[in-house]
């Protein structure tokens, strides 16, 4: 184990948006007969008569697209760390069959994972009405979230219903950032190693407040956490007091976060699918607004996937933070999911 990088990081997922010649290029585009294979896994899926996630990857068979799933597994994997899938023909199908897809691609990239204390695999992300905080945890509100990772290898993002206004999803390399970092404040990156508090946040779960590295090296490879809406949770309820350095380092890492230079944005329209490595990249998304009733409310579906195969070196820390959301409670009959 390495305990720093001390030299730029020379990779794909080391990307800064200025580096793309074009602002589409990350998108895979689906073809008539690609479509035409989805539609016929589907047809199988929903003549088994199970529930979604029930569903296996036996259940959801695809041929070509499936070995073309796998190099986009190995592109958010072990590549560029992220991609947006589109020219899925949204409106020829219901919002459980176009879930029903989600998930059956995702069964071709990985394990879904546990988001919440119910155990729930696929996470509606939509305005609950209520506002981050203790035990609210951002996806539910229609607030902007600052750049972050989730607890999974690889989380996904279907756009089932877009907001009036809003909602743009925003990623930025956190490798691209380590460089920043090195080049400009070095010194930053001790405390950034170093961690900071988080606090579990979850429903039903315990008030256990621990530290996670941002950055953590383990056979040489870098990887990134930062759940920030919890560091900062602990922070304000005065359970993580940090010197003149630890917060100037997590402002800075903010900030460049946040540059238009560094991030891209995606406005993902009805039907896109967007995956994303949690280790390389990270995400966050601008505040948005609903339309009014009767139209339908700005709707995403969340996947975490653990991948295929070998997964990337982690430590103790990391182990423990990608490894979804232990389940700790049920629903009552007739609940719907949160």
């Amino acid at each position: 184990m390495s305990s720093r990088i001390s030299t730029p990081i020379v990779h794909p997922s080391a990307w800064r948006s200025v580096d793309f010649k074009s602002q589409d290029s990350w998108i895979e585009r689906l073809c008539a007969e690609e479509v035409a294979e989805l539609d016929a896994a589907l047809a199988r899926a929903s003549s088994s008569g199970s529930g979604v996630t029930e569903l296996k990857k036996a259940d959801f068979p695809l041929d070509a697209l499936g070995r073309r799933i796998e190099d986009w597994a190995d592109l958010v994997n072990n590549g560029r760390g992220f991609l947006l899938v589109r020219g899925l023909p949204a409106d020829r199908y219901t919002d459980l069959q176009l879930r029903t897809i989600f998930w059956g691609i995702g069964l071709h990239m990985g394990v879904a994972m546990s988001q919440n204390s119910y155990g729930d695999l696929l996470g509606d992300v939509f305005d609950e009405g209520v506002k981050m905080g203790k035990r609210v945890r951002g996806y539910r509100t229609n607030s902007q979230l600052v750049f972050h990772t989730d607890r999974a290898d690889t989380v996904g993002l279907l756009c089932v219903h877009k907001a009036k206004s809003g909602g743009i999803s925003r990623l930025v390399s956190s490798m691209a950032m380590h460089n920043e970092i090195l080049r400009n404040h070095p010194e930053y990156l001790e405390p950034l190693y170093k961690g900071y508090f988080f606090m579990n946040v979850e429903e039903g779960g315990d008030s256990a407040v621990w530290r996670v590295p941002i950055y953590s090296v383990v056979d040489g490879v870098l990887s990134c956490r930062a759940s920030r809406n919890t560091i900062d949770i602990a922070r304000n309820l005065g359970l993580a007091k940090y010197d003149d350095l630890e917060a100037a380092a997590l402002e800075y890492f903010d900030a460049t976060a946040a540059r238009p230079d560094m991030r891209i944005d995606m406005d993902l329209e009805r039907g896109d699918m967007q995956f994303i490595n949690n280790y390389t990249t990270l995400h966050s998304r601008t505040e948005y607004q609903d339309h009014p009733a009767p139209a339908p409310r700005r709707l995403m579906v969340r996947l975490w996937l653990m991948v295929h195969g070998k997964r990337r070196p982690r430590g103790p820390d990391f182990q423990r933070e990608y490894s979804g959301v232990p389940v700790t409670l049920s629903r009552q009959p007739g609940a719907t999911t949160a």
